[in-house]
C-alpha cells in the first residue's frame, strides 16, 4: 500500500491511502474460507457450500470489510509514525477518493484531518481568577456540635412537651384509629404552639395541611406510599391524643463524650471540637467552591487564550457525526461547540507534564475512606478492616462507579494544577457573602443590554473511558469513525 502525504500550512491537512489488490487479497481468502466453514447454504450441509457459491453470495460485503480494516489500522499507524497531534477523527473527502468496488483492483481514499491547534499559555498576563473560602459562623459551630451532642445523648420522656421533642399521637380519620410519629422540628412555630407545654394524654385539634414545614413531612406523618402526594383539597384537620413524648438530652461535653463521638482519641477538648466543627463545615462547601472556582477558571481561559479552530472542519464533521444535527442548528449551538472544543484543548496543554493521573490506587482508597468515614466511623480501624476491603472490592467491580469517582478524583487534581498555576484573587467570608457575590456578578453580567452575554459555564472536562452522550456532543475525539463505510456509502 502507498500512502501519499505533503504537510501544508495551515491546520487541516491531507493523506492518501491507494490500495491494490495485494494489500488485501490474503486476508479476504481467509475470511472467505472462515465464511464457507460457518455457512448454511441451502442444498448444501454446513461448511460444505462451493467456494464460487460463498464468493457470489459474500465476497463484495467482505472486500469492504476487510479494505476498511485495512485503511483504519493504516491510519492508526500513519498517526504514530509521524507523531501527528490531531483533533475529531479524519473525514473523507468528498470528489478525491478513488472508490469502486466492482472494480476492486485499486482503491484511492483521501482524507482530510485537522491538527491540534498551538497554544500558548503564559499565565502570568491572564486575568485573575477569584478563589473564596467560606469562613464558618458561630451559629453553624454550635449547630455542628449540637447535632453530635444529640446523636450521642440520653433518649428520656419528659413530662411536658418543647420545641425539640418527637411525638407520637392516635388520631380519628373518619371511622379509622390510626397513630402517626413527628418531630416538632417539622411544624411551623404556629402548630409548635399548640404542643408546647402538653402532657402526655392532652388533646390538640390542629389541620395538618397548614401545620408541617412541608409536603414530605406531612407525608411522612400520613403514612403515605412513595410516590403519594396529600389531597390538595384536604385539610387534615384531626384531633389527636398525645401517647408518647421523646427527647433526647445532649450529652456533655466531657471526657465520656469525647471517647464516644471520636474513639481515635484526635478530640479530646472543647477547643478541639470547635476546630474540628470548623473543619466539617469547610469541607461540606468545598466541593461547590471548587465547582465555582472551576467554572470561572474555564471561562477565564476560553476568553483569553487566543487559538486557531478549524471552524468548517468542525462543523463538517459534526454534521457527519450527529444524525439529528441540522445545519441551521449547528449555526445556532456553534458558538457552545467552539467554547467546549476550545476548553477540552486548553485542558490538554494544562495538563501536559503535570501529574494528573488517576490510578486504581487512588480509587480504590477513595472507597476506602468514603466507607470508613459514613459506616464505620466509631469503630476500630483493624477490626473493620477486612469488611471494608470487602465494601472496596465490591465498588470497584461497579464500572459507573469506578467511572464516576475517576471523574471525581481528576476534577480534584486539575482544580489544585489550576490553583498552583493561575492568578488568583483570595476572597473569604461565610456562606452568605459568597452567595451575594455570585449574586451581584449574575446581576452585573445581566444588566447592559450592550454587554456581551455570559458564556455558558461547562463542567470541567472529564478524562473518561466512556464519556456521557451529552457530554461527547461537545468534545472533540481522537478516534475515527469506520473510515470506508462514509466513502463507500458516497460513492454509491
Amino acid at each position: 500500500m502507498n500512502i501519499k502525504y505533503e504537510k501544508v500550512p495551515g491546520l487541516l491537512q491531507e493523506v492518501t491511502f491507494e490500495i491494490n489488490k495485494e494489500d488485501y487479497a490474503e486476508n479476504l481468502r481467509k475470511a472467505l474460507n472462515k465464511q464457507q466453514r460457518s455457512a448454511n447454504v441451502p442444498g448444501f450441509r454446513p461448511g460444505c457450500a462451493p467456494m464460487g457459491m460463498i464468493k457470489r453470495m459474500f465476497e463484495k460485503q467482505l472486500l469492504v470489510q476487510e479494505v476498511d480494516q485495512l485503511v483504519n489500522t493504516s491510519m492508526d499507524q500513519f498517526m504514530k509514525d509521524n507523531n501527528v497531534k490531531f483533533i475529531f477523527e479524519p473525514l473523507p473527502v468528498e470528489g478525491k477518493s478513488v472508490v469502486d468496488f466492482e472494480k476492486p483492483d485499486h482503491f484511492e481514499f483521501v482524507y482530510e484531518y485537522s491538527l491540534a491547534p498551538e497554544v500558548e499559555l503564559d499565565y502570568a498576563k491572564l486575568p485573575k481568577v477569584v478563589d473564596f473560602k467560606v469562613i464558618p459562623t458561630a451559629e453553624e459551630r454550635e449547630n455542628f456540635i449540637k447535632s453530635l451532642r444529640e446523636r450521642h445523648g440520653n433518649y428520656v420522656t419528659p413530662e411536658t412537651i418543647e420545641a425539640t421533642d418527637s411525638l407520637s399521637v392516635k388520631y380519628m380519620d373518619g371511622e379509622e384509629e390510626k397513630d402517626a410519629f413527628f418531630f416538632m422540628r417539622d411544624l411551623n412555630e404556629k402548630a409548635q404552639k399548640s404542643f408546647i407545654g402538653k402532657k402526655m394524654g392532652d388533646e390538640v385539634t390542629l389541620a395538618l395541611k397548614d401545620a408541617f414545614t412541608s409536603p414530605m413531612a406531612l407525608s411522612r406523618f400520613l403514612k403515605l406510599k412513595e410516590g403519594e402526594q396529600p389531597a390538595a383539597d384536604n385539610a387534615y384537620k384531626f384531633k389527636m391524643s398525645i401517647k408518647h413524648i421523646g427527647r433526647i438530652e445532649l450529652a456533655e461535653l466531657n471526657e465520656e463524650f469525647f471517647k464516644k463521638a471520636y474513639p481515635d482519641g484526635n478530640i479530646t477538648t472543647e477547643a478541639d471540637l470547635n476546630a474540628e466543627a470548623d473543619r466539617v463545615i469547610i469541607e461540606q462547601y468545598k466541593p461547590e467552591l471548587d465547582r465555582q472556582f472551576m467554572n470561572d477558571a474555564i471561562e477565564m481561559l476560553i476568553d483569553n487564550v487566543a487559538m486557531e479552530l478549524p471552524d468548517d472542519f468542525i462543523k463538517r464533521y459534526i454534521l457527519l457525526t450527529q444524525k439529528d444535527m441540522t445545519p441551521e442548528t449547528l449555526e445556532e449551538k456553534y458558538k457552545d461547540y467552539q467554547r467546549a472544543f476550545k476548553w477540552q484543548i486548553i485542558e490538554g496543554k494544562i495538563v501536559e507534564g503535570n501529574d494528573v493521573n488517576v490510578g486504581m490506587d487512588d480509587v480504590k482508597n477513595y472507597f476506602r475512606e468514603y466507607f470508613v468515614k459514613n459506616y464505620f466511623g466509631n469503630f476500630n480501624a483493624e477490626d473493620v478492616k477486612d469488611r471494608v476491603d470487602q465494601l472496596v472490592n465490591e465498588a470497584v467491580a461497579n464500572k459507573e462507579y469506578v467511572k464516576s469517582v475517576y471523574d471525581l478524583l481528576f476534577d480534584q487534581k486539575l482544580t489544585e494544577l489550576l490553583r498552583s498555576k493561575l492568578n488568583i484573587d483570595h476572597k473569604e467570608g461565610d456562606v452568605k457573602a459568597f452567595v451575594d457575590m455570585l449574586t451581584a456578578r449574575t446581576q452585573k453580567d445581566a444588566a447592559p443590554a450592550e454587554k456581551k452575554a455570559p458564556a455558558k459555564k461547562k463542567a470541567a472536562a472529564k478524562k473518561t473511558e466512556e464519556p456521557a452522550a451529552e457530554e461527547t456532543e461537545a468534545k472533540p475525539k481522537k478516534t475515527r469513525a469506520k473510515s470506508t463505510k462514509k466513502t463507500t456509502e458516497e460513492t454509491k
